[in-house]
């Protein structure tokens, strides 16, 4: 075998191997797919990536070596197997042999640098890759929750619902009271941060108890408890639920104090199917509204026929107005220091098919269903009708009150609608009082005080209806121009000298002539309440003691003797 053709065999026997290492990293880095990563977790890859550096440093640690060992083999087989004499550069086999070697040389460096294009490669590919699974990660939560309190939502909760094993638990619903008037009275960014602020509260607290928390819409939540309405902790969560929501909420110098109704339907003593558990729970959490807000109430048989006359109660009530089954009955208002009468409450009732229905019945339902914004102008207008005519029939210079409900006061029409009333009846301002209660005045006070200033600028007068039952500020109070306060029946009907009643009542009329406005009692019903009101300089009077509310037809004719 010549010299040639032995130093070829000895470059190839001696490069050939080398070359493996480099092409497997390759094909190992060119191999991290998609699927891989996605199924690891971040540690995993962070490790991967390690290793593909370890894995280059380690090869060129390898190849310097390997080059190192074939430069220093090349210069020995040169050297001995040149002819007599002959120096390394001189031979020109020798001189091919180091131009060969010096040529692995580069190719190794070559090497070198795909090796580190690799590393970066994978580096840059698994930084994407991390940040596509974040994004989809996002775009998940995203999808499952509600962008405003982080919350999971309806179709999470339903989904969730439909998931779950057959074992006993408990669906929760609930919905914070007064909050649409919370948002009409300080902003829908007002409102946002509120929802913010609770959802956290309710979160926090179910959790605490192994419950999930879930958004619906606007106000209303879910709660789903893995146990049942009778395990301890149930009755626990819901108590500590209730407690939370009356802390105040405070922002930008306004404090609201709101309260959470709750209704919850148990499986599979409620319902084994999805929908009906949701249907029952609803049910309860409707009851819950209609006993005043602030309540828990579990679902039983009967709710649902409530619910069922409840929607057959809306259906005719919005078609009352125009049938003719609302009128107006009259009760009659005295004054105590003449005996004179001094006006009438106009109020409302609804006869439908011969039956008289309760206010209690259809007043809630109309004042959650907007139906009281009609409602409510059709009396107002009946109301100063009435009493022109009997003005132009006795002469009498009576005061007509009319109930406003917090959705009209609220209402951007409100004050129009007023205006228009006046108008179109032709009654005197000074004949007509509004009579609003305390709780509404103060779910937006800077409104209250803008729009009764207005009300008062045409001439009308102006009565808290209630008072001592809401949460009204005597700081605020004094600001209000308000020519009346109305004690509420409660502190009345049990009314006895020293009793803690008789200390309310004295106090409100204190109160009341202090701040330059007359004081009214309702619900007076025997001659001994009406003495001690006598004793006590309270102004006027309302109760069954004078009367019952009558239609105006019915209206005993010597009452108006009374007023001459």
């Amino acid at each position: 075998m010549t010299f040639d053709v032995q130093a070829r065999s000895f470059l190839s026997t001696s490069l050939a191997p080398r070359r493996l290492p480099g092409r497997r990293l390759q094909a190992a880095t060119a191999g991290l797919s998609w699927q891989f990563l996605r199924r690891h977790s971040r540690w995993s890859i962070y490790a991967l990536l390690l290793l593909v550096i370890g894995a280059s440093i380690a090869l060129s640690v390898v190849m310097e070596s390997t080059v190192g060992d074939i430069r220093h083999r090349t210069e020995q087989f040169a050297a001995n197997n040149a002819p007599d004499g002959a120096s390394l550069e001189d031979n020109s086999v020798g001189a091919q042999m180091m131009d060969a070697a010096n040529d692995v040389v580069r190719i190794t460096r070559l090497v070198h640098l795909f090796d580190l294009l690799a590393v970066l490669t994978a580096g840059f590919m698994i930084y994407h890759i991390r940040a596509r699974l974040r994004t989809e990660s996002q775009l998940a939560h995203q999808a499952d929750h509600d962008p405003l309190t982080g919350l999971a939502h309806r179709r999470s909760f339903e989904r969730r619902l439909r998931q779950l094993p057959a074992h006993a638990h408990t669906v929760v619903l609930g919905t914070i009271d007064r909050f649409e008037r919370v948002v009409g009275g300080f902003g829908h960014a007002f409102g946002d941060r509120m929802m913010q602020d609770v959802a956290e509260r309710i979160r926090v607290c179910a959790e605490s108890f192994g419950a999930e928390v879930y958004r619906l819409d606007g106000a209303n939540i879910a709660i789903l408890f893995r146990t049942a309405q009778s395990h301890p902790s149930f009755e626990e969560a819901l108590n500590a639920l209730q407690m939370q929501m009356r802390t105040p909420f405070i922002s930008e110098r306004h404090e609201v104090v709101s309260s959470l109704s709750l209704g919850y339907a148990e499986y599979p003593r409620h319902g084994a199917e999805a929908a009906r558990l949701l249907k029952n729970a609803d049910a309860a959490l409707q009851a819950a509204r209609q006993s005043g807000g602030d309540a828990l109430v579990g679902y039983s048989e009967d709710l649902n026929a409530q619910a069922d006359l409840r929607l057959d109660l809306e259906a005719h009530l919005r078609h009352a107005v125009e049938r003719g089954e609302l009128e107006l009955h009259y009760q009659p208002q005295q004054s105590l220091s003449s005996n004179r009468l001094v006006g009438f409450e106009a109020l409302v009732r609804w006869r439908r098919n011969g039956e008289l229905i309760p206010p209690d019945k259809f007043i809630p339902l109309a004042e959650e269903t907007g139906l009281i914004i009609g409602i409510g102008e059709w009396i107002l207008y009946e109301a100063c009708l009435q009493g022109q005519l009997w003005k132009r029939i006795t002469g009498n210079d009576l005061t007509m009150a009319v109930n406003i409900s917090p959705r009209q006061f609220n209402h951007p029409g409100f004050f129009d609608m007023v205006q228009r009333a006046l108008s179109d009846t032709g009654i005197a301002p000074h004949n007509l009082e509004l009579e609003i209660t305390e709780g509404v005045m103060m779910d937006n006070v800077q409104r209250s005080i803008e729009l009764l200033c207005k009300l008062r600028g045409l001439g009308l007068k102006l009565s808290i209806d209630d008072f001592g039952t809401g949460y009204s500020s005597l700081a605020y109070l004094k600001r209000f121009p308000i020519t009346k306060l109305k004690i509420d029946q409660s502190f009345i009907r049990e009314l006895r000298p020293q009793s803690e009643d008789a200390a309310i009542v004295q106090a409100v009329i204190g109160l009341g002539h202090n701040l330059g406005v007359e004081v009214i009692a309702e619900g007076v019903e025997t001659p001994e309440q009406r003495e001690w009101l006598r004793q006590w300089s309270c102004d006027e009077v309302q109760g069954y003691l004078y009367g019952r509310p009558r239609p105006a037809n019915a209206t005993p004719q010597e009452l108006f003797a009374l007023a001459a």
